[in-house]
């Protein structure tokens, strides 16, 4: 787990014979280590281990240092032993130390997955964290709350907020009992309203099974009941549930013998870590490597290349092939032309097409941003007025840094208050942060001062103001075209956009040709055109190619086939609905939805999609990224999708069975 570790051995007849709770201590090899050693030595040669299975976040780490036979996602373990129990369960909720997890079960199959988002409020270090700072072993700290007569109402903020909260009943007269009854309330209204955002508590399901060591404190288990209004299940092994769906993997899948590490192995078994860079491509990501006797395990990597691992170009992505698309217009300036320099950010992404051959046939030549340096990025982070923008857009920065140091003659970023109209829609607006950022950027980057920043606002639906706008804007900057020539440029910016747009509908039409005929599994990753930036999306892309997935984006498919129904004011949310609304044909095709953490108009869009997926039968995944690069969240969700795809796949074949046999 995130915080702790769990071990457990089960019998033949699932029985359990030996356990172990701790925490990790951020070394769970070390922990592990000794109490491998004291299974074996219990066993004393009358039992005789048959298989072998980890989950969790150190999966891969453990898997690799005791060389395990299984690794297993742990929403399969959590949900496996859950059902074991109660093979009725329909709603599983698991609150673990950094994490809260949520699955609907439907028809014994996976329904949803819902995790809590870059946030840990609300979780077992949530209430470690009061329990210490007001001096309390969190054992006794949980305790206390169950003789509460007034829990505090401490509302269910993050914790920064919540000192401030605690710290105010204090004043106010609260007891350490009201204290932590009231941090209890806290976590659960947290995961029922903030995390699993339910209407009505019959939502959730009637058999109803909490899980995880935060669940173990009586207060929280009691808080969640009267929140609901009903009884739910908490077996006795609550914190020990994920190892112990592992188990019930490995008995199942058991071949007779097992390749886990050796008792006279451990006697001998070193363990050593170094830190590095990955020097395969300018991520530079930075490396874990952990050394186990003659093997290693490679962490901190975007993708497999950084492992040592072949990435897989065998199988279709639009990402890659949009970004390749995108570098024929990084080409090296004309000598004697002007040179315009162009930040790739944002609706860049989508539009440098269409400005890239604007400029050119004025005779101008276009200089791209590219990724900043560290000291770059440094310099730029100090003109960022606020933290909780969106990764994207602080990204702009960095670019508009990039930018000075290169040789241009002026900077050129307008405002654009709409996308161009696809008619897919009631309107065709930007998000706010995406159309006005270039005010923002010229009202905080104080060395554009020294150098020429054009930030006209153009609306390119209306093509003779925009026109006569830019017609304007370069004559001021000292660059004076006829109108004429400024409107050829239009049209053949126009031209070129469409040619960059077709390219990538034609290649969606072909691989979905090629996913009817191979029956591959396929995603669409959907989002906004910035999130093909590998800097932004940190190579989710590249690891669905590594779980055996085609990658398509949205505008990719041709959704024009597809009625959009949604009241929607938004281009790129009309893309997003219609996308979830064309994969319900295609039986192995899952939509993933990519937001930027801080996005708050996607938190519209992820209700809406939510919504069309489900009342068709299909799974919802959401991942929300930031500038974190640990990943680790991200893969447990994607693993997890696979994995149930496969089961429903699997049941849906046992059905039809029997029918034939009917």
């Amino acid at each position: 787990g995130s915080t702790t570790i769990k071990v457990v051995l089960m019998g033949e007849n699932y029985e359990l014979l030996y356990k172990f709770y701790s925490s990790n201590k951020g070394d769970p090899v070390d922990i592990l280590l000794p109490r491998l050693k004291e299974l074996y030595d219990l066993c004393e040669g009358r039992i005789k281990i048959k298989g072998s299975g980890v989950t969790g976040y150190g999966e891969d780490l453990i898997k690799t240092a005791f060389r395990f036979d299984y690794g297993i996602v742990e929403t399969i373990a959590h949900y496996s032993a859950a059902r074991h129990f109660n093979p009725k369960v329909d709603f599983i909720i698991d609150i673990g130390g950094q994490d809260i997890k949520c699955f609907s079960i439907k028809d014994g199959n996976i329904d949803s997955i819902v995790l809590n988002e870059a946030c840990s409020s609300g979780c077992g270090s949530f209430l470690q964290t009061f329990s210490n700072s007001l001096g309390y072993d969190i054992k006794d700290f949980a305790s206390l709350a169950l003789f509460a007569t007034h829990p505090a109402k401490l509302g269910s903020r993050c914790t920064v907020f919540m000192n401030s909260s605690v710290k105010q009943a204090q004043k106010d007269g609260a007891t350490i009992e009201d204290i932590s009854a009231g941090l209890a309330i806290s976590v659960i209204k947290n995961a029922i309203y903030k995390v699993i955002r339910v209407r009505n508590a019959d939502d959730l399901g009637q058999n109803i099974v909490v899980q995880g060591g935060t669940f173990l404190n009586n207060a929280v288990l009691r808080a969640f009941e009267k929140e609901l209004g009903k009884n739910v299940i908490r077996l006795d092994i609550s914190e020990l549930m994920g190892a112990y769906g592992a188990a019930l993997f490995a008995k199942n899948n058991a071949n007779g013998r097992t390749d886990m590490i050796s008792r006279a192995e451990l006697e001998n078994f070193t363990h050593r870590s170094e830190f590095s860079v990955c020097k395969l491509c300018t991520n530079k990501c930075p490396l874990t490597i952990s050394y186990f006797g003659d093997t290693k395990f490679v962490s901190g990597n975007k993708c497999e290349r950084g492992a040592g691992k072949e990435i897989r170009h065998d199988i279709t992505n639009l990402f890659e092939f949009k970004n390749e698309l995108l570098r024929k217009y990084r080409k090296p300036p004309k000598q004697d032309a002007p040179r315009v320099g162009i930040p790739f950010v944002l609706n860049m992404f989508e539009m440098i097409p269409f400005w890239s051959a604007f400029f050119e046939n004025l005779g101008m030549s276009v200089v791209l941003s590219q990724k900043p340096r560290k000291e770059t990025l440094f310099l730029a982070s100090q003109s960022i007025p606020s933290d909780t923008v969106c990764y994207p857009a602080k990204s702009v920065h960095g670019h508009i840094y990039d930018l000075l140091n290169k040789s241009v003659d002026f900077i050129f970023y307008p405002c654009m208050s709409y996308s161009l109209d696809e008619n897919i829609s009631e309107n065709c607006y930007n998000c706010p942060v995406v159309a006005y950022y270039p005010e923002l950027i010229r009202a905080n980057v104080g060395a554009l001062e020294k150098k020429k920043f054009l930030y006209p606002h153009v609306d390119l639906n209306m093509q003779d103001s925009f026109c006569k706008t830019m017609q304007a804007e370069l004559a001021d900057a000292g660059y004076k075209f006829h109108s004429d020539a400024v409107k050829n440029a239009v049209l053949q910016g126009l031209k070129e956009l469409q040619n960059y747009k077709n390219t990538i509908l034609i290649k969606g039409e072909e691989t979905l040709k090629d996913i009817n005929a191979s029956g591959m599994p396929a995603i669409v990753l959907a989002g906004r055109p910035y999130h093909i930036d590998k800097t932004i999306n940190h190579g989710i892309d590249r690891y669905l190619n590594s779980l055996g997935f085609i990658v398509l984006s949205e505008d990719a498919l041709p959704l024009s086939r597809v009625q959009t129904k949604s009241l929607n004011q938004w281009t790129y949310h009309a893309r997003l609905y219609s996308a979830a609304r064309f994969i319900c044909k295609y039986p192995r095709m899952q939509l993933v939805q990519l937001v930027s953490f801080g996005c708050g108009i996607d938190a519209i869009t992820g209700d809406e999609v939510r919504d069309i997926l489900r009342q068709n039968g299909k799974i919802y995944t959401q991942l929300k990224i930031d500038e974190v690069t640990n990943l680790g969240a991200v893969k447990i969700r994607l693993r997890s999708l696979k994995a149930t795809m496969i089961e429903r796949e699997r049941q849906g074949a046992q059905q039809e069975a029997r029918k034939d046999a009917r």
